[in-house]
């Protein structure tokens, strides 16, 4: 059995100033059945399309006899800590807390090996699509033929046919989600990317634009980290995806300077059956190429998805001493903030911080947000989840806030470092307003209590500082104004006084001059 690797894990996300927008993370930790799924486990939802010879009260009744099975599955599921985080605003304060270890009767449960789960979901016209692939997709996943599996290759395609039968459950509960404003059916949909650790491997499932970096450090005296970038962002103007979206006879149209998946659908104002007659409107409508969800994009002519819902996939075996850094992230971060950059700020800022300061992923997620607000543009949604990898029998580096660390071998309750202090066993608490200067409040909290003076960061006190600067500044300008307004309010007392009457330029020579010698001054 291959050994497990060790890694601190953080997550952060705010949520921006998008309309219809939301992101949400899925954060697992099971133990790993010695047995793998029967043949016959394979989820009814993966066997075509939910949209083709139903009637309307037919895909009601299997959704809830789908969901009764999910339950049952996920009863009987060996779990070692199950975390589900919704970084809404209504479910900011429901974290669930880490299941306690159990061992189900019927089914063997590796003691020492864990798998774990990590997915960030970036929705888009709407969040229902983001809430329930957060809901569902891990149990599907599980349930595919060959994702247990030592083959790399059963894992992918178990993986693709994870995506493929949460895609196809969407369909079926199209009719529950709340309609558009048009009175047309929901266009919800959302990105995925998703990493699953098994020993030392690395499995990559994703679709859209939230993309995957790994920071690598090749030699020891490298004081840079370099990114590998583990995917990439399905675009609509690359050739490949272009391609497939024209023919399954799609088409893709540029609508302010970016390319975008055109939405062919008759015009609003159209009542009765589509005929060739029929005026068909085309809509630039997403930026994305791949999503879940996106039902709107169903082409029935050719049977398919112009927006695919089929995953890429990548295996990578993780190796501590190389791979430093794994960071999941949304577009939100990579759009302000390049895959180098960010690697490098996780490795200075674990070396410049100490104990109980900011995490990584809220390091990103906060630089990423001042990047946004300096360009005056409206924020995106931004989320990060950062997994910094620790060579087994290396000091440990001391935790900071909100971060939990993760012994792949042994699972959540052993403590692999003796004498080292751990955060509680939760989600990190994000909430869907973060502030853009925490660094201040934090500093008054650490102030306030004499037994925390030592762990000021230097990166708080560099902020603060320079706000003072800012406020002495600020008052010095306002000081010289008010000396410039006094000096001119007395200039003019002076040259005209209501005793003396107006004081003409004569008067001012004669009263200069000299008497004697008659100069004028």
């Amino acid at each position: 059995m291959d050994e497990g690797i060790i890694f601190r894990m953080s997550a952060y996300s705010v949520q921006g100033g998008r309309k219809y927008m939301e992101d949400v993370v899925d954060i697992r930790i099971e133990y790993e059945p010695t047995q793998s799924p029967s043949p016959g486990e394979d989820d009814p939802k993966s066997q075509g399309h939910g949209g083709q010879g139903k009637t309307e009260s037919e895909p009601t009744k299997q959704t809830e006899n789908e969901t009764h099975d999910q339950n049952v599955a996920a009863e009987s599921a060996p779990v070692s800590a199950m975390w589900v985080e919704s970084l809404s605003e209504e479910d900011s304060g429901n974290n669930s807390a880490p299941v306690s270890e159990e061992k189900v009767a019927g089914q063997a449960v590796d003691a020492r090996r864990s798998v774990a789960f990590f997915a960030v979901f970036d929705g888009h016209g709407g969040r229902e699509a983001a809430h329930f692939a957060r809901e569902n997709l891990w149990e599907l996943l599980k349930r595919q033929r060959g994702f247990w599996s030592k083959d790399h290759s059963e894992v992918c395609a178990a993986l693709k046919k994870g995506f493929i039968a949460c895609h196809h459950a969407m369909w079926k509960e199209l009719p529950e989600w709340p309609k558009t404003i048009t009175g047309l059916p929901s266009t919800s949909g959302t990105t995925a990317s998703v990493i699953v650790i098994r020993g030392v491997h690395m499995y990559v499932a994703h679709v859209g634009d939230s993309a995957v970096v790994v920071g690598v450090q090749e030699n020891d005296s490298d004081i840079r980290l370099q990114a590998l970038e583990i995917t990439q962002d399905h675009k609509p103007e690359l050739p490949k995806e272009k391609q497939r979206i024209e023919r399954l006879g799609g088409s893709v149209m540029k609508k302010s300077g970016v390319n975008r998946v055109v939405w062919k659908r008759p015009r609003l104002t159209h009542n009765g059956p589509v005929r060739r007659s029929t005026v068909i409107d085309q809509i630039p409508f997403l930026a994305v190429a791949r999503s879940l969800g996106d039902l709107w994009s169903y082409d029935f002519y050719s049977g398919e998805f112009v927006v695919s819902p089929e995953p890429d996939t990548t295996v990578m075996t993780l190796d501590p001493k190389r791979h430093r850094y794994i960071i999941l992230g949304s577009d939100g971060l990579w759009n302000m903030m390049p895959p180098n950059n960010a690697v490098n700020m996780c490795s200075s800022h674990d070396k410049m911080v100490g104990p109980k300061g900011m995490s990584c992923a809220c390091r990103l997620g906060c630089t990423a947000l001042l990047f946004w607000k300096q360009r005056m543009l409206r924020a995106d949604n931004t989320t990060v989840i950062v997994l910094a990898l620790q060579v087994r029998g290396d000091p440990p580096i001391p935790m900071h806030q909100d971060e939990v660390i993760v012994d792949m071998s042994t699972g959540m309750d052993h403590v692999p470092f003796p004498g080292t202090t751990y955060n509680t066993c939760q989600v990190p608490q994000v909430s869907a307003r973060a502030s853009l200067h925490p660094p201040c409040e934090r500093l008054w909290q650490l102030m306030t209590n004499s037994k925390n003076v030592a762990f000021l960061k230097l990166t708080d006190l560099c902020v603060c500082v320079c706000v003072c600067v800012c406020v002495c500044v600020c008052v010095c300008v306002c000081v010289c104004v008010c000396v410039c307004v006094c000096v001119c309010v007395c200039f003019i007392s002076l040259v005209k006084s209501p005793f003396s009457g107006y004081i003409s330029p004569a008067r001012v020579r004669r009263a200069a001059s000299c008497s004697r010698c008659s100069v004028v001054y």
